[in-house]
């Protein structure tokens, strides 16, 4: 997930004192402020963070996880939706797409200069999905001419399903894994020694990346014959915003 620069030192939050334990693993200090991250339920979070420890951004004091939460959400989300408590879904879509985002982007952007359009990168953001309204998360990469995504790459949780990855190209799913255990979420199955559960990732990323690159593949072998000589928007990476107003591009 997309993670604003750190805040300016200047800024009280990031050394002021409180009277908190601080949350952080093995951290001992009492100099703690309060978490001021509110849940759709109206439910704060519990924790406490030191000057170390703590995650500053849109003024106020967060735990990581859901400062990274807020500064790598769209405005939408932050301005409606509400992720719960205890909910691991958007940050392990966000490890995810991390894992794979360096190859998928390179991909992306080879794709968009060939048929001469742009390159937008969204943000881990939340959605309510089909008739039944499903609660999803998603992250994805896309090619835009003018009129809209040529193509588009993603990988999806349902909050119904949070222990599984979905990979889609165009909308159309092509593959579907287990995500594998991490004592952050405990989907999974946990492996019995630190090897096994560092081979479980590294196959996971494999298959995941696999499935993706594949699938980009065969878009550009089924869509050779449309390829266009306008190039009006080659060279542009677009960011789709993330907590601002309007895009930036670079070129």
């Amino acid at each position: 997930m997309h993670l604003h620069a750190s805040p300016p030192l200047t800024s009280s939050l990031v050394w002021d004192l409180g009277d908190q334990y601080c949350s952080a693993r093995g951290c001992t200090q009492k100099t703690g402020l309060a978490c001021s991250y509110i849940d759709r339920k109206e439910r704060p979070c519990p924790t406490g963070w030191c000057p170390e420890h703590r995650y500053v951004t849109q003024g106020a004091v967060f735990c990581p996880s859901h400062g990274r939460l807020l500064d790598g959400t769209t405005n939408e989300f932050r301005e409606g939706a509400r992720v719960d408590l205890g909910n691991v879904v958007p940050v392990v879509l966000s490890w995810t797409a991390q894992e794979v985002d360096a190859e998928i982007s390179a991909a992306m952007l080879q794709l968009a200069l060939e048929w001469h359009q742009a390159l937008v990168l969204d943000p881990v953001h939340f959605g309510l999905v089909g008739v039944h309204r499903l609660r999803t998360w998603e992250r994805a990469w896309k090619i835009c001419e003018n009129l809209g995504p040529t193509l588009r790459v993603a990988i999806v949780i349902e909050e119904a399903e949070p222990g599984i990855v979905e990979a889609r190209v165009n909308a159309r799913p092509v593959l579907r894994l287990l995500v594998p255990w991490h004592e952050s979420h405990g989907f999974g199955e946990r492996p019995a020694t630190a090897e096994a559960a560092g081979a479980a990732v590294l196959n996971f990323r494999e298959r995941l990346l696999a499935a993706l690159i594949r699938g980009i593949a065969e878009w550009r072998r089924d869509n050779i014959g449309n390829l266009e000589s306008d190039t009006s928007l080659r060279g542009l990476v677009w960011h789709t915003p993330s907590g601002s107003q309007g895009s930036s591009h670079r070129r």
